[in-house]
């Protein structure tokens, strides 16, 4: 059906509208509105279609002017520009705490098994994008670690190695704002906190000590930290299992005599790595018996090996390829997560999962 334009030029201004998408995140958008709508920034906002407790007004722009009709006569028409950004809306933490209630409760503590083993194992875990991806989409990896894991080990270090989550909220953006589309969070939170279960789970039956080391990323720099708060919550009883998920962006400990440190990638140069690392954690750096010294980060999504005093190990990941990706023709990288195992001195196995 052939949509026809109104003859009536008063008519035809009321309807003439443009709307702009910027790249920042914020909206623009230009109509004639009521004269009343301009008394305060609510009315602003709803004549412009926009719910107050969603949006809010970053400026706004307006003019008016009489135009003539022979049936209506002289009429003052009012003319609005206005440009808007998203609320940064707090989670809402009542429906999450719902799906939660049953899993964060402490469990039962087991017994600690007796491993004679002079190995160490580190699990990566970095860009898991729970969201974009889900649980079914690492049962390749789940597989794998946990056929590795039953080599045994003396202590396992899982590195939750940031952007667990694709989004920082239910507003389908990251941590800084940026839109990246919604996905469902309830049902990522729930992926990520069983992946994470089950490779614990697996590692305390096959390891003398389990640590997790989280770092946060830029996707998910709150909403990921939920979920290691959860986990925590978990094995709190548990006395060979200990969770760090304090919001750090740089972090560092000792398997056996080797220096292990942890980012998400995405601040400072790598340039700078083994500086900042040296400087923050100076005693584990300088301890006695120590020479080698590593650290992971993931962030860009493929695997990159810089030796530069500080071994440095940018890690792969199993993330499908996004559009953003796609249209840059980053797809050639290898998808897969990476483990390592050490002695009490040095570097030994590099597994892929």
């Amino acid at each position: 059906m052939e949509i026809q334009e109104p003859s009536n030029p008063i008519q035809k201004a009321i309807q003439h509208r443009k709307h702009q998408f910027n790249r920042d995140g914020s909206e623009t958008d230009e109509r004639v509105i009521p004269e009343e709508a301009l008394q305060t920034r609510e009315s602003l906002l709803i004549a412009h279609s926009y719910n107050p407790s969603e949006f809010e007004l970053v400026n706004s722009t307006s003019n008016f002017w009489d135009m003539a009709d022979k049936e209506l006569g002289i009429k003052t028409l009012y003319q609005s520009k206005i440009t808007v950004k998203p609320r940064n809306q707090p989670v809402d933490w009542d429906v999450i705490s719902d799906r939660l209630s049953e899993k964060i409760k402490p469990r039962m503590m087991q017994s600690v098994p007796f491993i004679n083993s002079d190995r160490y194992l580190v699990i990566n875990l970095f860009d898991l994008h729970f969201g974009n991806m889900t649980l079914t989409d690492y049962e390749q990896s789940l597989n794998k670690i946990n056929h590795i894991l039953k080599n045994t080990y003396k202590e396992v270090l899982i590195i939750s190695g940031g952007d667990l989550l694709n989004e920082n909220d239910y507003r389908g953006q990251t941590a800084k704002g940026t839109n990246i589309g919604k996905t469902n969070m309830g049902q990522a939170w729930e992926d990520a906190f069983d992946l994470l279960d089950m490779v614990i789970h697996a590692a305390t039956q096959n390891a003398t000590a389990v640590n997790v080391m989280y770092v946060p990323g830029n996707h998910d720099e709150y909403s990921g930290n939920t979920v290691l708060k959860a986990i925590r919550r978990v094995y709190e009883r548990q006395p060979n299992v200990f969770i760090d998920c304090e919001q750090q962006t740089f972090k560092a400990t000792l398997l056996g005599r080797n220096f292990i440190g942890a980012t998400h990638g995405d601040k400072a140069n790598k340039k700078r790595y083994p500086q900042i690392f040296a400087t923050m954690f100076s005693q584990l750096w300088g301890a006695e018996g120590v020479y080698t010294r590593e650290m992971f980060s993931g962030h860009l999504h493929n695997e990159l090996v810089i030796d530069d005093g500080l071994l440095m190990r940018q890690m792969p990941t199993r993330n499908h390829l996004d559009d953003y990706h796609k249209q840059n023709g980053f797809v050639t990288a290898h998808r897969r997560l990476q483990l390592v195992e050490y002695s009490e001195y040095e570097t030994e196995v590099i597994y892929y999962a």
